[in-house]
């Protein structure tokens, strides 16, 4: 699905996350091991790009097919946390001739930006960010607990955000969040499954990111990038 990987570039700067102190203990453990083991202590900046895949949700030739893709020819995200706001900018590929199912294509070049003053529900991929998780987490009263998936081991934390979603982050034996889960509400499928999975961690000046991003809604992706 992916063309060709490409570098993701990281920005840091100073800050400090702190947990409220009516955090359970184990919860509060959990997220500053995480923060710490991910570099993400001092974060507040960050911006990465890639290439991959975006796909038009809802939008399936049939209810067995999943949402029909636009390649990305670069992806950049820029999100400040302290704000918080988020800007993604994009160049999307040729369509194919051949591309099967709904959704208008975008412009090939896109700018678009989520500020301060939207609503939680319109901030929720900020949220699902490892960093915007952590973050989240540490403001909402989060709690842990120990799960295995398919025969790995987490600790799963979760949190109830301000619009009442209930979130769940996956942290692995290597304090890296391997994933994020929330529900949203959709016209066409009412409560339906977000998700955002992360693999491929590498060291960037410090900063752990992962070099593979695949989310998924209603069960398929939505956006595959590398």
């Amino acid at each position: 699905m992916l063309k060709k990987s490409a570098a993701i570039v990281v920005l840091a700067a100073m800050a400090t996350w702190a947990a409220p102190a009516a955090f359970a203990q184990d919860a509060k453990t959990v997220l500053s091991n995480a923060s710490k083991a991910m570099g993400a202590d001092n974060l507040k900046a960050i911006q990465y790009s890639g290439t991959g895949t975006e796909f038009a949700f809802g939008q399936a030739v049939n209810v067995s097919s999943p949402w029909p893709g636009f390649e990305d020819k670069s992806y950049t995200r820029t999100i400040n946390y302290e704000t918080p706001a988020w800007r993604v900018d994009r160049v999307l590929a040729d369509i194919p001739p051949n591309r099967r199912g709904g959704g208008l294509p975008p412009p090939p070049t896109q700018t678009l930006v989520i500020g301060p003053n939207t609503s939680w529900a319109q901030q929720v991929d900020l949220w699902m960010t490892p960093y915007g998780f952590l973050r989240a987490a540490a403001n909402n009263n989060a709690s842990a607990k120990s799960q295995s998936v398919s025969g790995k081991k987490y600790t799963v934390v979760t949190f109830t955000a301000p619009n009442k979603a209930k979130f769940n982050g996956y942290i692995d034996a290597q304090n890296m969040l391997d994933r994020v889960e929330t529900w949203i509400d959709t016209p066409m499928l009412g409560d339906t499954h977000l998700e955002v999975s992360y693999d491929g961690y590498k060291d960037f000046g410090g900063l752990k990111f992962p070099t593979a991003i695949v989310q998924k809604q209603g069960g398929y992706p939505t956006l595959d990038l590398r």
